[in-house]
């Protein structure tokens, strides 16, 4: 029997799945451990019910665990095949992408959102594909478009005020993450645009006040607790509390360091970070090293083949380095977009030239793709690691002229306390 989920949508489903479905999706939307469970549940009380094997194949497909999630999808399709119009786009939508084919899932997306655009799981979807190409003036066109259909739904107002963010609308921004937090003091992505801001805004002071109350009710996260924590280490780093951050360093991520994609990249440029203020790393490099060299089966994702090679370069493991390399230059000529050629590697050169102390190549590598390393994806703040990279360098390498330009752009958008001492210090 046809049914509405909980953004009034069509779902055919027994009432018992629904709601169950209807609880994985509020997890799924505020990166809640409990997603993935609840759409299997879900699914056990009704395994015709299409729509939840589509959000166990996003969970799973998230997870990394890409057979079962196409597996899921394959699921999905049979069970919505007399199914309404808008289970059978959305599951399309789904099916696409755990596919590997994120041109045309984001084609049949952005034809799904227009004509049921409250399908907010779609709607999320859609924004990371983006996300993670750094296509943020769409991602902003697109919540502001879909904004009045939800109303004052939390995660939506979330997803706003961080495209606000990327777009340097920040004041807007922090409003926004407010009202989303009035609404739903869990809701992750809402506590993590503030961040951003906030961050962006050079409010460090407040950042610290702030996030550490804002983070606690999020007690139901996945791994993301440890990316809000970041954040916290961030604002540490920023205001010259270099012990703080370091402290978070260990505590958060060095204690048991994990494999999961979004806790490694913040691992790794954490301490990619500590390394360009100059304070000790050594061999704690060691165990995220291990964990690169396991995962170069896994570089679909260009941001993270950036990690991995800067945990690599990091540790000085040469070897798996260079077979990393020889990996990316065999993926050129199958790269439809050109930017393994034209982006990644020239930037894997140009941190593998910093860590070998060679700073006038790395300034030769990364300088000339400043205004492309957003196409790799990530925000603002964790794209700054290259560019804080390539300011280093200048640095380092003595380049007075090129260190002032880039230091007064720096600080002019950011006035970290790292860059206001550099700009005390002369380029030797």
């Amino acid at each position: 029997m046809t049914r509405t989920d909980a953004y009034g949508l069509p779902a055919t489903a027994t009432d018992a799945a629904l709601a169950r479905y209807d609880q994985a999706v509020k997890d799924l939307l505020g990166w809640g451990r409990g997603a993935l469970d609840g759409f299997l549940e879900a699914a056990r009380l009704d395994p015709g019910f299409g729509l939840t094997h589509a959000g166990a194949a996003i969970c799973l497909f998230l997870e990394e665990r890409f057979a079962p999630a196409r597996e899921a999808a394959e699921r999905a399709r049979a069970a919505v095949a007399t199914h309404t119009a808008r289970e059978r786009s959305h599951v399309e939508s789904v099916a696409l992408l755990v596919g590997g084919r994120p041109g045309p899932a984001e084609q049949q997306m952005r034809e799904h959102l227009e004509t049921w655009p409250r399908d907010v799981v779609v709607l999320q979807r859609l924004y990371f594909v983006w996300f993670w190409q750094g296509r943020f003036p769409e991602i902003l066109g697109l919540t502001t478009r879909l904004l009045p259909a939800y109303g004052e739904d939390s995660f939506v107002l979330g997803l706003h005020a961080f495209a606000l963010e990327e777009a340097d609308r920040c004041q807007e921004a922090v409003r926004t993450a407010e009202r989303a937090m009035a609404r739903n003091t869990q809701d992750a992505w809402a506590v993590h645009a503030l961040a951003h801001a906030l961050y962006e805004m050079a409010a460090f002071d407040e950042g610290v006040s702030r996030l550490p109350p804002a983070i606690h009710p999020c007690q139901h996260l996945n791994w993301f607790r440890n990316h809000l924590v970041w954040h916290l280490a961030l604002m540490h780093l920023s205001r010259g509390n270099y012990a703080r951050a370091v402290g978070i360093s260990r505590s958060a991520f060095e204690r048991a360091p994990s494999a999961i994609a979004g806790d490694l990249h913040d691992s790794i440029a954490l301490l990619w970070r500590q390394d360009l203020l100059g304070l000790p790393v050594g061999d704690r490099w060691r165990p995220f090293a291990t964990i690169a060299r396991e995962r170069l089966d896994r570089q679909g994702l260009l941001f993270h083949a950036a990690h991995l090679a800067m945990a690599l370069a990091g540790a000085g493991d040469w070897a798996t380095a260079d077979t990393q390399m020889g990996m990316l230059r065999q993926r050129t000529g199958k790269d439809t977009t050109g930017l393994v050629a034209d982006v990644l590697i020239p930037l894997v050169e140009g941190v593998q030239a910093f860590a070998r102390q060679e700073y006038r190549a790395a300034i030769e590598r990364i300088e000339p793709l400043r205004p492309r390393i957003v196409e790799l994806g990530g925000s603002r703040a964790q794209r700054d690691v290259f560019h804080d990279t390539l300011l280093e360098a200048c640095f380092r390498a003595g380049d007075g002229d090129r260190a002032t330009h880039l230091l007064a752009e720096r600080v002019a958008r950011r006035p970290d306390h790292n860059w206001l001492r550099r700009g005390r210090t002369p380029a030797a």
